[in-house]
């Protein structure tokens, strides 16, 4: 039985100009404790809805488990503020071995999985992406192409599957200036972007760390971007098909979150998926999964795709 517990949250301290009236985030999103048919959660989140997820305990272990490594990593009980007493160069060095460090646990990995489960989607029927950890630092001059603030984005233009689903979890408590920005107006409205030209292959054989990591928007929107301003513990759901990004400012503590990409096995097998209003991907990149257990390889995949 699909549980709507759905009920008003307001953001706090929302940076002058990221909201506008009509897409406050009180108004879209819903928030849900307990396991939903998976049915119902496609549909609503191919329809666009914004979907958080409470009191799930394999999540509440995940955080725990993720703050250890990067405490272990940082070598700090507070690794939110390593950015202060580190070199640029130092920082990157721990940074990267921290992101290291969660992609090969295996209790991220299990932890990981329940927590899909928990929410609806039976973790033995999905195509997975790796979890990812994501570093935002709020001081200047950490250069690295994959530490630190992401462009404005759908995700559906770098993997070409309308059936994906993003999912987005903090680690640690955060504000509005140092967050996620959804733009929930782009979901149903064409965006000039570069996935015509972004070629997957490209990327993945790129040796020099200069191609590009993902399309984006061809300009950055200004305004009109949602905060999200959530808690550990809660975990955001969202359809590829939204427009996304990051945001950071001046406070000294370094942003600290996962996210990682699904598909159900049954929505993509039905056709299933948001509307493609502005996706030019040349293909499916289903090499971008493991696959259910028992399903297709990943090189299965790519021929099916083809």
């Amino acid at each position: 039985m699909t549980q709507n517990l759905s009920h008003l949250r307001k953001a706090s301290g929302a940076p002058a100009g990221y909201l506008r009236r009509e897409h406050r985030q009180e108004d879209i999103f819903d928030y849900r404790r307990g396991r939903s048919a998976p049915e119902a959660l496609s549909d609503l989140l191919f329809a666009g809805r914004l979907l958080v997820f409470e009191e799930i305990e394999p999540v509440a272990r995940l955080v725990e488990r993720v703050r250890k490594l990067l405490q272990a990593a940082f070598d700090t009980r507070e690794p939110r503020e390593a950015e202060g007493s580190l070199s640029a160069q130092a920082f990157c060095t721990r940074a990267l071995e921290a992101r290291g460090l969660v992609n090969e646990d295996s209790l991220v990995r299990a932890y990981w999985r329940e927590a899909l489960n928990e929410a609806g989607y039976p973790a033995h029927d999905i195509w997975c992406d790796r979890i990812r950890l994501r570093i935002v630092p709020s001081r200047k001059g950490i250069a690295n192409r994959r530490i630190g603030v992401i462009p404005a984005h759908k995700d559906t233009w770098g993997s070409g599957i309308m059936a994906q689903i993003n999912w987005w979890l903090p680690l640690y408590p955060m504000s509005a200036g140092q967050s996620m920005l959804l733009w929930p107006s782009a979901f149903d409205r064409p965006i000039a972007n570069d996935s015509a030209t972004w070629d997957f292959d490209c990327f993945r054989a790129d040796e020099t760390d200069t191609y590009p990591l993902l399309p984006t928007a061809a300009k950055q929107p200004r305004s009109g971007g949602v905060p999200v301003v959530l808690q550990p513990g809660q975990l955001l759901a969202f359809s590829a098909a939204h427009l996304h990004g990051s945001v950071s400012d001046a406070s000294g503590l370094t942003r600290f979150s996962l996210d990682s990409r699904t598909v159900w096995e049954v929505d993509r097998v039905k056709g299933r998926g948001a509307a493609n209003v502005d996706c030019q991907a040349r293909a499916e990149h289903w090499n971008w999964y493991m696959p259910p257990p028992g399903k297709a390889s990943r090189g299965q995949a790519r021929r099916m795709a083809e």
